[in-house]
Parts: C-alpha cells; sequence; structure tokens
C-alpha cells in the first residue's frame, strides 16, 4: 500500500502464494484484493491485515459496496462469474452468495449503486438489477437484455442516474429512471471486441476502449445548461484517438525517425551518411 498522506510505501502482512488479480479501496481507507489462490485479504492503509478469507473460486474482480447508513461495509467479489459473494465486514459470520438464473450467462462487470443494490452485466446481454436487503434478497428487482450477442461491461454514473453498457461493437445508453434505452451508436470495424467502460466524474463524457487497443471518447450531448439529453454524440466522438499504428504504419514510423536521426547526426559531424555507419559499426573510424 502507499498511503498517499504520508507519501510512504507499507507492505501489506497478508501472503498470497500466487498473482494478485484484483482489488479496491473503500472510504475508510481500507484496501482488499484477491489472488488466483483463491484468497481475499483485506487490511488497513498502514499494511495491517483486518481479516483474511480463502473462497472456493478464483476471484475475477473485488468491489466494496454497502447500504448508505454502512458503505464500504460489504467486501463483493465476483466468483469466477458464477456467484457474486457479500462479506460483511460488520457480520462476518453471514457471508451470503447471490446466484442468479442460468440463460444469463456469465457475470462479467457489477456495479453497486443507491442504497444497497447491485446491477450486474451477463455475457449473454442481460442486466440484472438485485438488492442486498436482507428482506429482498435473491429477488430481482430489474431484468432485461440490451445486447443480442454479448455484454462486455457497464458502468454507472451517479451524478446523471445513467447507465452505459457495450457490447457488439456498440455502445448504449440506459436511463435508470424507467431504464429505456435512450441512446446508441455503433463502432466501426477496427473497434474489435470493446473491452471496458468509464465515465467523467460529471457524466459528460464516456470512454470505451477495445481489445485491439482503440480507445473511443464521447461527449454526453445535453439538450440544454443543466439539462442532459444524455445522448451519445457521435460528431464529438474522438475516434481512436489513441489508436494503434498498424505493422506496416509502425515499420514506416521506425524508416522515418531513424532516416531523420541519421540526417541529423551526418548534418551536426558533417560527414556523409554511408561514413557515419561504419563507425557505428565499428568498420572503421570517422576522419
Amino acid at each position: 500500500t502507499h498511503p498517499h498522506t504520508q507519501g510512504k510505501k507499507k507492505e501489506a502482512s497478508g501472503r498470497h502464494k500466487r498473482r494478485i488479480v484484483c482489488g479496491d479501496w473503500n472510504e475508510n481507507d481500507t484496501l482488499a484484493y484477491a489472488s488466483e489462490d483463491r484468497q481475499i485479504t483485506i487490511c488497513r492503509a498502514d499494511g495491517e491485515t483486518i481479516d483474511q478469507v480463502k473462497v472456493k473460486c478464483r476471484p475475477q474482480s473485488v468491489s466494496f459496496g454497502g447500504k448508505q447508513n454502512a458503505q464500504g461495509s460489504i467486501v463483493s467479489v465476483n466468483m469466477e462469474g458464477r456467484t457474486i459473494l457479500l462479506y460483511n465486514l460488520l457480520e462476518k459470520d453471514n457471508a451470503l452468495e447471490l446466484a442468479f438464473q442460468a440463460r444469463y450467462g456469465n457475470i462479467v462487470s457489477y456495479r453497486w449503486f443507491g442504497d444497497g443494490y447491485i446491477m450486474a452485466g451477463f455475457s449473454s446481454g442481460f442486466v440484472v438489477v438485485i438488492s442486498t436487503h436482507m428482506h429482498e434478497i435473491g429477488r430481482e428487482q430489474y431484468c432485461a437484455k440490451f445486447h443480442d450477442d454479448q455484454l462486455r461491461d457497464i458502468a454507472h454514473c451517479p451524478v446523471t442516474n445513467r447507465v452505459a453498457c457495450c457490447g457488439d461493437k456498440c455502445v448504449k445508453l440506459i436511463d435508470m429512471d424507467d431504464w429505456k434505452e435512450i441512446s446508441a451508436h455503433v463502432l466501426d470495424k477496427e473497434a474489435s471486441t470493446l473491452d471496458s467502460l468509464a465515465w467523467a466524474d460529471d457524466g459528460k463524457i464516456l470512454s470505451v476502449s477495445s481489445r485491439s487497443g482503440c480507445l473511443y471518447t464521447f461527449v454526453i450531448r445535453s439538450g440544454n445548461e443543466g439539462n442532459f439529453a444524455g445522448r451519445l454524440d457521435p460528431h464529438s466522438v474522438v475516434a481512436g484517438a489513441l489508436r494503434p499504428l498498424p505493422a506496416h504504419g509502425m515499420v514506416a514510423l521506425v524508416v522515418t525517425l531513424v532516416t531523420l536521426l541519421l540526417s541529423g547526426a551526418c548534418w551536426h559531424l558533417e560527414v556523409g551518411v554511408s561514413d557515419l555507419l561504419r563507425a557505428l559499426l565499428g568498420a572503421s573510424e570517422i576522419a
């Protein structure tokens, strides 16, 4: 751990035999992290271990959540895409697992929101909302299919009360007031498989990355000042601003850079290119 207020690195006392794959902080500077050895460690910012738990499946993600009066009190774990484990730090003997219908597929992403609610995105394209309140445990609050073939990620923006989801080379916006799709944008073929989504804090910018290395950023179009129409504006997409160069483009770039460097060196040393190359290769010295 690295407490930013102290500017010093601290070593967490929890030991894991295999690679650590995910982690999350809560508002009380408590860190939860999981590893491939199916172990969850919860520790303070100074590295002191609070608890360590062995689970039955390989964790895919860890996040803190809980009700509004106890935010960050529950450690939730995506259990290999099968279930979501809820480990309450205030009631450690009452761990629960949220299971879902098999037709939804695997859990690819989930987010806490509101007063102890979780929205989960599934590989088959479904988005499901479920409560962690004891009197509602196991009862789905909402379910809908937003992608035909595959869903890759979901992201919640509490400022605008909207959800973004991506899959099928398409990004969609959903209004949580009525859970209706309000906008969709299909990306170009070079986008390959979309990978993850992230909102800006004010909800005005949405970014999505792809496995091919492309990054797309949308400016969310607003109807008037202070009133989000909440639609993806295709004309404001920074489409592939960080798009990787193809192989032939990379070769051309390297050749161009090498040529410029050699030309600059020859001009500075007042020698010919052939003489400089021989000198660099150790064939002769520059006179």
